[in-house]
């Protein structure tokens, strides 16, 4: 807190880099309460309002009817009450994104928890920001402090503050009795090889499911894919369920009964057999939260198993009960995709669990070795919140790529100056400016020639 508030006073932005479980939200509640005593207002921003339950009920604790929630699953009654209570000077709003553009009056202090999230980017609808950078300026407008909060941070914010831009503060232990997890990666080849692996289950994540069942405790277990699997397709012909719109697969929902575009959210009932050659044996390539969810109640019949992704917890308020039952124990397994990699502290989970960390290394896109490390690092964060050393079970066929070592050995440090390196060979952001021109029209012919002029 003394080394927050002396970059305060040279009017620097903070990064506070605080490993999972070090006591960051202690620290921002400290600040709001300074700011309550001032008689100032506080923009506490999160990701997605998906975490805004936990947060709020811990604020509320603190500060009792002090705190707003903002975002945009509110009706428009809710937003004007919302909108007059800021402009008559309320002292805490917890919000998504938007809750940016609020009529702030006397704004002391905008927190930026999860800083590094890819949900402050907006890019559809307009307008197109991303509301970290946004919340920035806008503190220098209005002569507020900000601080950003990440175990992560993104390459932008640490470059920023090592270049000595922004302050940085670091939070290099777990608060309390609390310890790192251990991590095991798992190398499915030879589990493959030796035929050890049942289903999508390795034989050493089964043995510490039994285990953490045996002695009462919880367990998450992590894909980033939701639906059942991410392609049908057809081995005779090659024929494969695409989006008419996209041009993209679409993924299989069996409790649908559904094929669905993730992009546009069109749907189609799962063809009987192959449109293109009439091949009655179509398959199910890859796995998702469903298929995990279907596989794990056959190895596990008595444990009470539940899975948490937008097709489950399409509303605020079954997101909210799924989250209460698994804080009230009444949950042994979690099957969930990047919903549960953040913000969720509670003291029983003893493992976790990722199924395929292959998935989040593949994207075709210069982050993506950036998101990887923050969600395998934020999900391993999830384990061992208490006294009890928490272990971590990563499943991988490249057990000795560079971003599993580093998330195995907590080693941020080292990926940021490995990642850096590549980014500056390669000319890429933060070291140099990207901009994308899109050119569009109905005739190809057009556009190319519009495109060489």
């Amino acid at each position: 807190l003394n080394e927050i508030s002396a970059c305060f006073s040279k009017n620097q932005p903070v990064l506070l880099h605080g490993i999972t479980g070090s006591g960051k939200t202690r620290v921002y509640s400290e600040l709001i309460q300074q700011q309550i005593s001032a008689n100032k207002q506080t923009l506490y921003l999160l990701p997605e309002i998906a975490l805004t339950t936990h947060m709020v009920e811990r604020l509320k604790t603190m500060f009792g009817n002090d705190v707003l929630v903002y975002h945009s699953r509110m009706n428009n009654q809710e937003r004007v009450e919302i909108w007059n209570a800021v402009l008559l000077g309320a002292k805490l709003v917890i919000s998504a994104r938007s809750g940016l553009f609020l009529p702030f009056g006397s704004l002391g202090l905008i927190i930026v928890d999860e800083e590094h999230d890819p949900s402050y980017k907006q890019n559809e609808p307009n307008p197109r920001y991303n509301a970290r950078d946004a919340a920035i300026y806008m503190s220098h407008q209005c002569g507020a402090n900000i601080i950003l909060g990440s175990a992560t941070p993104s390459l932008e914010t640490f470059a920023n503050a090592t270049a000595g831009k922004y302050g940085l503060i670091t939070m290099t232990e777990r608060h309390g009795a609390s310890v790192l997890p251990s991590i095991r990666i798992v190398d499915l080849r030879p589990e493959h090889k030796d035929k050890r692996f049942k289903g999508v289950f390795s034989m050493e994540l089964i043995t510490a499911i039994e285990d953490a069942l045996i002695n009462k405790e919880q367990v998450i277990l992590f894909q980033n894919r939701r639906g059942y699997a991410p392609t049908l397709s057809c081995q005779m012909c090659g024929w494969h369920a695409e989006c008419v719109n996209c041009d993209v697969h679409m993924t299989t929902h069996k409790s649908f009964q559904e094929v669905r575009c993730h992009y546009c959210g069109s749907r189609v009932k799962i063809p009987q057999s192959c449109p293109a050659c009439g091949n009655p044996d179509l398959s199910e390539q890859g796995f998702g939260t469903e298929k995990i969810e279907e596989e794990i109640k056959l190895l596990f019949p008595t444990a009470l198993i539940v899975r948490l992704d937008m097709d489950t917890a399409r509303t605020k308020l079954a997101y909210e009960n799924i989250i209460h039952d698994f804080e009230d124990r009444k949950i042994d397994i979690l099957v969930g995709t990047q919903m549960i990699s953040k913000g969720l502290d509670f003291d029983n989970i003893a493992l976790v669990g990722v199924l395929n960390a292959d998935s989040i290394l593949r994207y075709p896109d210069l982050r993506t070795n950036e998101r990887a490390f923050q969600l395998l690092t934020q999900v391993s964060g999830r384990a061992g919140r208490r006294e009890k050393k928490g272990l971590v079970i990563i499943q991988t066929y490249q057990p000795d790529h560079p971003v599993i070592i580093e998330t195995m050995h907590h080693l941020y440090d080292k990926f940021f100056q490995r990642e850096s390196a590549e980014r500056k060979m390669f000319r890429y952001p933060p070291y140099f400016r990207m901009i994308q021109i899109e050119l569009l029209h109905k005739n190809a012919g057009i556009v190319a020639h519009a495109s060489s002029v």
